[in-house]
């Protein structure tokens, strides 16, 4: 999402879609230039998080429709790793969301400590992005969603045989994942792993789950 025409492409497929929320990770966007695209796009915001130094590879965006976005009442951030957002609603129901893309040793610690607090801190949680690794390895990531309770969407559906990534040499592997509170599990009334390689350049399909 470093560049304009990305940027609108992505914006564009958003609203095709229609989305209330899509995560975007690997987004190389510098911390600087988050806040210019927040409210850049008619209908929806932008929240993103970004670093000026570092893994250039890094960055999260969540593109949320505005409204929606107006329940938003807490931002929390690893920079360019993990991005959290709280929305409130009547009663005190709170909903988090959270982008994540792994892959930094030297911030896991602070990784695990904010998706801890915001899991303890909020009745739901939907968490996606990209793990950067196999869930059949049984990795520190996915113990720590297991152990808090997450359950990995896509469990008991065709779509989580498939892949969500491939590189140039047609090496294929499923690294991107959305983990959802285990209340919400029986409100998934659709999953599929999506290509959305002719609406902008990428080497990830998307995870997409409907929630009714």
């Amino acid at each position: 999402m470093n560049n304009l025409t990305k940027q609108e492409d992505i914006i564009r497929w958003h609203k095709e879609m229609n989305n209330l929320v899509s995560i975007v990770t690997e987004t190389k966007l510098k911390s600087k230039i988050c806040p210019w695209i927040a409210d850049k796009f008619d209908d929806v915001r932008v929240f993103s998080s970004g670093l000026d130094s570092g893994h250039l590879g890094v960055g999260v965006a969540v593109i949320m429709d505005v409204s929606l976005a107006r329940h938003v009442c807490k931002v929390s951030e690893v920079p360019g790793r993990l991005l959290s957002i709280k929305l409130l609603f009547k009663g005190k129901l709170s909903v988090s969301i959270l982008g994540l893309y792994t892959g930094a040793s030297s911030v896991a610690c602070e990784i695990n400590s904010l998706i801890v607090k915001t899991v303890n801190e909020s009745s739901f949680i939907i968490l996606s992005g990209d793990f950067n690794e196999d869930g059949s390895h049984k990795s520190a990531s996915f113990k720590r969603c297991f152990d808090l309770g997450l359950v990995n969407s896509l469990i008991g559906s065709p779509a989580a045989k498939m892949s969500t990534w491939e590189n140039s040499r047609g090496v294929k592997k499923t690294i991107d994942y959305v983990f959802v509170s285990s209340s919400l599990v029986n409100a998934i009334v659709h999953r599929e792993v999506l290509n959305v390689s002719e609406h902008f350049e990428t080497d990830h399909q998307a995870v997409s789950i409907n929630l009714g």
